[in-house]
This record gives structure tokens, C-alpha cells and sequence, in this order.
């Protein structure tokens, strides 16, 4: 694929991305555990999607390349992140563009969708419900947080476990290529800024999401429990679901790379 790396400065924030293809932008992140980036998550489908789209792939401060040490200065991570989405589009020149989120970062692609209707065509969310789980964290949850406080390889090991089910899936160098990402300098004293109880309760405000969203989830997700793929369904005006069975986890793109390529193209393609 031809997939080619760069950096914008925007807001005050250097940010890291990849760019491939041409055509209706996607722009795409990534979710927010330990060692994320837009890359990692998305570059298996990216030869797929860039046929048909012109594809970014960005770095949300505090990961991938992106800058560091960056503050919200109190501003909910959804509402913050959203306005650097838009202030990014603007540096690039882009009018208009779909919205991918993961997990942790699903929150601030709704809230593009709700803050700029006018430049969203349409909202991919993955591994995420509007309605906050409550109780102890589940057992993927609880990997981040070990992981977190003690950055060693073993709980590594243990993270990618939660995060992908299928043994065969969690080659050694699927788990070493999080690792290093993971601990690479400044990234979980950064990452601690962007957590997933810093985002808006955003279900006041769905009702009014005019943006056609898609749902994608996998069914043993042992970090985020699928049954809050209703709450999305039944919280988001316009909004259809797709979840893989048996055995898909968390990384639905790793999972399933070319299923998730055709389901994101047909849904952005799709006449209104």
C-alpha cells in the first residue's frame, strides 16, 4: 500500500498521521488502552478502504507520535477532542469527512457528529456504549489498569489476552509491537489525561445526532460488554449494528480486516 507518515501542527499540538488513497475522507483513530495508535488499529483494512476513500489515519495526542504531555485544561476529552478533529480537517483544507472511533475515542467521534453536522457525513463507533458500565471493571478493564501501573511484559501479555481471544491472533509480534508502543517515553503519563471517564454523558444530547452511525463490536470483547451495542441502538436516532460472533474480541479491524472493510464501505456508500 502506499501509506505515507506526517505531522500537523494544530491548535498548538503537534499531531502525527497517515494518509493513503483519494476520494470521501474517513478520518479514523484509535482507542485509548496502553500502546494505541491509528496505525496499529486500522492497517489492516486500510488497503481495502483507500481504493475507495481518502483515509487518515490519526494519532490522538498522548499516543502514536503525536505530542505528548498534552492537557485538556478541564475541557470534557469528547467536546476537546472533537474541536481538534475540526481545527485538523481545517489544517488539511477538508471540508467535510466520516468519523471512525474506537472505544475509549467512540465518545469524541459522536461528538464531532453533534458539534459540526454540517461536516459529518457519517459516524463509525467500535467497543462502545453510551451508557457508562458500572460495577468493578471487567477483566480487560482491570488488564489496562495492571498494565498501567506495573508496564511490564507479563501483563502485557495478559492485555493483548483480553483484547484478542483467538490464540493464534496473538503472535509474539502483535504482543512485542504493543509493548514498545505502550511504553514508549512519555505515553502513560500522557494517556492518563485522555481516560474514558473524562468524556461527556452524551445521552442528553443523541437524540439530536443527525449523522447516520455504524456499530461494529465483537462478541467475546472481554474489555467492553457487547450488550451495550443496544444502548447505542436504542440511544442514536440513526444507527445500525454489526457484531461478529464466538470468538472476536476488542480489535474487530485485526479480527476480521476484510469483513470490516466491505461493512465500512457498503455503510459509506450506501444512498440516502
Amino acid at each position: 500500500m502506499t501509506a505515507t507518515g506526517r505531522f500537523a501542527e494544530v491548535a498548538g499540538i503537534t499531531l502525527h498521521y497517515h494518509e493513503a488513497g483519494s476520494g470521501p475522507v474517513l478520518l479514523c483513530t484509535h482507542g485509548g488502552g496502553p500502546g494505541a495508535n491509528a496505525w496499529d488499529n486500522t492497517k489492516y483494512a486500510v488497503d481495502a478502504l483507500a481504493e475507495r476513500f481518502r483515509v487518515i489515519l490519526l494519532d490522538l495526542p498522548g499516543f502514536g507520535q503525536s505530542e505528548k504531555h498534552v492537557s485538556r485544561d478541564g475541557v470534557p476529552m469528547d467536546v476537546f477532542l472533537a474541536r481538534l478533529k475540526r481545527d485538523f480537517l481545517d489544517t488539511l483544507g477538508i471540508e467535510k469527512a466520516s468519523v471512525y472511533g474506537s472505544s475509549a475515542f467512540s465518545a469524541a467521534a459522536l461528538r464531532f457528529g453533534l458539534a459540526y453536522p454540517d461536516r459529518t457525513d457519517r459516524v463509525i463507533i467500535q467497543a462502545y456504549s453510551p451508557v457508562p458500565e458500572t460495577g468493578p471493571p471487567t477483566p480487560g478493564v482491570a488488564s489496562l489498569i495492571a498494565f498501567a501501573q506495573d508496564p511490564s511484559a507479563a501483563n502485557m501479555q495478559r492485555m493483548c489476552e483480553m483484547f484478542v481471544p483467538r490464540e493464534e491472533l496473538r503472535t509474539d509480534e502483535f504482543v512485542a509491537a504493543r509493548f514498545r508502543a505502550a511504553t514508549a517515553p512519555g505515553h502513560l503519563e500522557s494517556r492518563r489525561e485522555f481516560a474514558m471517564s473524562a468524556n461527556s454523558d452524551l445521552r442528553p444530547e443523541l437524540p439530536g445526532l443527525r449523522a447516520p452511525v455504524l456499530i461494529v463490536w465483537g462478541a467475546a470483547d472481554r474489555m467492553i460488554p457487547v450488550h451495550g451495542v443496544l444502548d447505542g441502538l436504542r440511544l442514536i436516532p440513526d444507527a445500525r449494528a454489526h457484531v461478529w460472533g464466538a470468538d472476536t474480541g476488542h480489535f474487530v479491524v485485526y479480527e476480521h480486516p476484510e469483513e470490516f472493510a466491505a461493512l465500512v464501505t457498503d455503510f459509506l456508500t450506501e444512498k440516502r
